[in-house]
């Protein structure tokens, strides 16, 4: 009993010793333990905040940005149902960094309130900015990544007022009328001496702020400021997305300079600035700025040209034109009136409809409006009346010899032929600028073709439906080769003028396309010329 009583004794001895050594192992694993998941959880936390894998599976260091309203360069539009942001400087930035091996987060900053976190280190990065002194005690600059024109805006009518071509001048003359100067807060402008005149304590008072250019022009409409200064390719969209185009005006007097990236002294290294410019010259070398820049103003600046009143008379003149070669055929042929509505409709509104349908549009074009649908449907049921009230009077004596010998004129014939001539010519330039606006690559290539769809493909299904064997754009006459020439011509001069891209330029190389192809059109209609055939 004893020995038994010793050996129960030592094994509970021996089982509260491990019990002991255990709770200790226990309370020492958890420490570690729970000092690794503390550590893994702030690793884990810096990891979420400072890394993003990209579509190569490469870990980037985020750097911390931001974005305010500058239409063109920073913007937002909807996708899908979803708001996403967008711009030449954000999709810049973003394959530059890319480049770089960053990522960017850009969330809504005010332009000044970003600057001040630049200043503290709370922001790292901001793309858009201009050289000021002031700015470089706080910031590092890349290289030039793309230039800016800044320009005066004033109301309609007012610009002739202040006839200076010098910028010390304008400035002089804005001080003496006491004329106020709207500005987007926080905001250094391409001339020294505009962003002394606008920091100048003497002219506070002068001085209007705002948070963006938008508000900038409603302030000049709603006179709260006479005069606003901004870039020149914001200014006039934000002009024409606002509607005031006819509003406001713009001063000639313009000036340029370079803009870059800043980066904070506070957070950013010079060695991360130095991967930047390296990437900035990488990309520039493959031609991607130059494709960003162009896939970005080229549609905006040309949507600009086309949105005018003058355009649209011509585009209705076309379709109308479009409409009366179908309605021609329908009655020569002796179609119904449905028939003649089909026979209208194709070459009128056929080839955008499949423009689109060729690079994925939507919604189709002819979808958005019922104008263009309108006007067949006009063009047609005016023909068809006019045509019924011909026969009835043909035979009523000298008033139908008179309807027969005008019908016999080429008066009407070549009335028609110049209506269709314009119509090539306007939809030769819609061709080029779905081309743009799709951004289909290369543009040498892509514009041309959907000219030619556009301002020909119509006719080309016509002539299907009809199942005449007798395509005539395909089988000797020089018409659809009329955009396709025209087209390359307006696509290749956006290709070389990009990233320099000028409003006045683009007008002006707009109507030359347009006149280029209602002469050549005509031309060819006058000369009986016929394109090169293996007849």
């Amino acid at each position: 009993m004893a020995e038994a009583r010793w050996i129960s004794t030592h094994v509970a001895r021996c089982l509260a010793s491990l019990r002991a050594v255990l709770g200790v192992c226990v309370v020492q694993a958890g420490v570690v333990l729970a000092g690794g998941l503390v550590a893994c959880a702030a690793l884990a936390q810096e990891q979420g905040t400072e890394r993003e894998i990209d579509a190569a599976g490469r870990h980037l260091q985020v750097l911390q940005g931001g974005w305010y309203l500058w239409d063109p360069y920073q913007f937002t539009k909807t996708h899908d149902g979803s708001t996403v942001l967008t711009g030449v400087d954000i999709e810049l930035m973003r394959a530059v960094a890319r480049e770089a091996g960053f990522a960017v987060q850009q969330p809504y900053l005010a332009w000044a309130e970003h600057h001040e976190r630049l200043r503290d280190g709370r922001a790292d990065i901001a793309s858009g900015a201009t050289w000021t002194a002031q700015r470089a005690e706080y910031v590092h600059y890349s290289r030039p990544y793309r230039q800016e024109t800044n320009v005066f805006y004033l109301r309609r009518g007012e610009a002739g007022l202040h006839p200076h071509d010098d910028i010390a001048q304008m400035l002089d003359g804005f001080r003496r009328s006491g004329l106020r100067l709207g500005v987007v807060d926080g905001f250094a402008y391409a001339d020294e001496a505009v962003n002394g005149y606008i920091s100048d304590p003497a002219n506070a008072a002068l001085i209007v702020t705002a948070e963006n250019d938008y508000q900038n022009l409603r302030n000049l409409l709603e006179k709260r400021v006479d005069a606003v200064i901004a870039d020149r390719l914001v200014a006039t969209t934000s002009a024409w997305r606002g509607g005031w185009r006819e509003q406001v005006e713009e001063h000639p007097l313009r000036f340029s300079t370079d803009i870059h990236f800043i980066f904070s002294k506070q957070s950013v290294s010079p060695e991360v600035v130095q991967r930047f410019d390296e990437a900035i010259v990488r990309l520039e070398e493959r031609g991607e700025m130059r494709r960003i820049i162009s896939a970005f103003l080229s549609p905006i600046l040309l949507a600009q040209t086309l949105d005018t009143d003058w355009f649209r008379v011509l585009d209705i003149v076309g379709t109308v034109a479009f409409a009366l070669s179908g309605l021609l055929i329908a009655f020569r042929e002796r179609y119904s009136l449905l028939g003649a509505l089909v026979l209208a409709a194709l070459p009128a509104v056929g080839g955008g409809a499949m423009r689109d349908l060729v690079v994925g549009r939507e919604p189709l074009a002819v979808l958005g409006t019922p104008l263009y649908l309108g006007l067949v449907g006009a063009t047609v049921v005016v023909g068809f009346v006019l045509i019924r009230i011909l026969r009835l009077v043909r035979r009523r004596g000298r008033l139908g010899e008179a309807l027969e010998a005008f019908g016999r004129n080429r008066v009407l014939r070549n009335l028609y032929e110049l209506s269709d001539a314009v119509g090539i010519a306007a939809f030769t330039v819609t061709g080029v600028a779905v081309a743009v606006s799709e951004r289909t690559e290369p543009l040498w290539m892509w514009g041309p073709l959907l000219a030619m769809i556009t301002a020909a493909g119509g006719g080309m299904l016509r002539d299907l439906v009809r199942q005449s064997g007798n395509i005539a754009s395909l089988k000797g006459e020089f018409y659809a080769e009329v955009p396709l020439i025209w087209g390359f011509l307006l696509s290749a001069y956006l290709a070389w003028q990009t990233p320099h891209l000028d409003p006045e330029n683009l007008f002006l190389a707009v109507v030359a396309t347009m006149i280029g192809a209602f002469v050549t059109r005509v031309a060819a209609v006058l000369a009986r010329f016929r394109a090169p055939s293996f007849a």
